[in-house]
């Protein structure tokens, strides 16, 4: 066999095997929750408790999780369904981090230039939560990503993707 017919043959093969690689999408959501659950070997930076109204923790750059910052939101008084997960900065789509495909638009949200849609997952490990997505100013005036993971308990309380862009 010459040099050229084994070269596309291996070029074939190669390619063929990155386009079925790209054709999974990436899948944060299970390590995601480790750091939810206090499974993570990271312990967060910040871990503040106000007694069992609030619960917060943040991790700065999170080991396995594409993004600035993983903060975890827990309102243990309420019920042991009022939770948050957020990302800041995120890199990748907002169905990779919560291991869904089907991100079923609910609602959106703008106000100077700053932008928030808010979906139900249709599939995946949180199926049937929901996922707020956008682009919103900080103190400061400079824009960040953000996409939340919401339980529906938190959702029931008129939680509305406006609320984030005041």
């Amino acid at each position: 066999m010459n040099t050229l017919a084994r070269f596309s043959r291996t070029t074939l093969a190669a390619t063929a095997l990155g386009a079925a690689g790209l054709a999974q999408a990436a899948d944060y959501s299970k390590t995601m929750w480790s750091y939810a659950t206090g499974q993570a070997k990271t312990k967060p930076v910040i871990d503040s408790r106000m007694g069992t109204e609030l619960i917060m923790q943040m991790w700065a750059q999170p080991a396995g999780v594409p993004t600035e910052a993983l903060m975890f939101m827990y309102m243990p008084k309420r019920s042991p369904e009022h939770w948050a997960i957020l990302l800041v900065n995120p890199k990748g789509k907002a169905g990779e981090f919560v291991g869904a495909r089907q991100l079923i638009f609910l609602k959106a949200a703008k106000k100077d230039g700053e932008v928030m849609n808010m979906y139900r997952l249709g599939d995946g490990m949180f199926k049937n939560l929901y996922l707020m997505e956008g682009n919103v100013k900080d103190r400061s005036g400079q824009m960040s990503r953000l996409v939340m993971l919401l339980t529906p308990q938190l959702v029931e309380q008129n939680l509305d993707p406006k609320d984030l862009l005041d």
